[in-house]
């Protein structure tokens, strides 16, 4: 009976509240078109914006969210196997282990001797490998030295220097020709003698200059090249200019088109 008084002296009534208050506190049993975000607990998508297509999402979205189980299945699956193979074979490298090398030292000497060994291996295979692979990088340096020659990594500047370097020579050379004949031939007051000079030396024909010369800078190359494009992509899809993080302030460089981002005392030489 004392402990029903106590419990009833202890209760007391309270201020009885109305329902009320702002508009987003009321319970409803559908989301709002409107602002519906304030009404779940995010991050949350609602279904017509989950199921079907959507201003933001691209069309990939959808196809990974319909194929996840199945994705989620086979990388479960997939791992699970690994993980199970993996144990197998694992399993009597370190059973062998634990019974030829007991305690930590044994350990610490297996793994320098299994280090010592790699390193034999790798003499073994050098010094058996090392006079091919010299031989294959003399072969790789003839190429190159031949290209080089051949003037093929000359730039624009320098092939129309040299053709107008032996154009000029062959100016020379045949002026100097048609001099020598001419007063050769004057002197004899022969013709003969001067067609004498014109006979062409079989064993020694001068080349033909080529009119096109293939070289490495008529490769189209670089990022405004429109020669390099294949297919044309959207602006929006451009990555931005400066927006890598954690470099050097300001432009991060190009490297298609061959520009450094460091200032010249620091710049690397190409």
């Amino acid at each position: 009976m004392a402990l029903r008084l106590t419990q009833l002296r202890s209760f007391r009534s309270t201020r009885v509240l109305r329902a009320g208050g702002a508009d987003d506190a009321k319970p409803r049993w559908t989301l709002p078109e409107g602002d519906y975000h304030k009404y779940t607990y995010q991050p949350s998508i609602p279904d017509k914006h989950f199921n079907i297509g959507h201003w933001n999402y691209a069309p990939i979205t959808l196809w990974l969210r319909a194929r996840r189980p199945a994705m989620e299945h086979v990388i479960g699956d997939v791992w699970s196997t690994l993980k199970c193979t993996a144990a197998s074979v694992s399993a009597p490298v370190l059973g062998s282990v634990e019974a030829n090398l007991p305690g930590f030292g044994f350990k610490v000497l297996g793994v320098v001797g299994a280090l010592l060994g790699y390193n034999l291996f790798v003499m073994y295979v050098t010094n058996r490998t090392e006079a091919w692979m010299f031989l294959e990088k003399l072969r790789l340096y003839a190429v190159g030295d031949e290209l080089v020659h051949k003037g093929f990594f000359m730039s624009d500047a320098e092939d129309a220097d040299t053709r107008h370097e032996a154009l000029d020579h062959t100016k020379e050379r045949l002026s100097t020709l048609w001099e020598t004949a001419l007063a050769d031939a004057t002197q004899a007051r022969s013709f003969d003698r001067l067609c004498e000079h014109l006979i062409v030396d079989e064993s020694n024909l001068p080349s033909l200059p080529q009119p096109i010369s293939w070289r490495f800078s008529m490769m189209p190359y670089g990022r405004d090249d429109p020669d390099a494009k294949t297919f044309g992509f959207a602006p929006v899809d451009t990555p931005g200019s400066g927006n890598t993080p954690l470099l050097d302030l300001g432009s991060t460089g190009d490297y298609i088109d061959r520009q450094d981002n460091k200032s010249n005392p620091i710049r690397k030489g190409r």
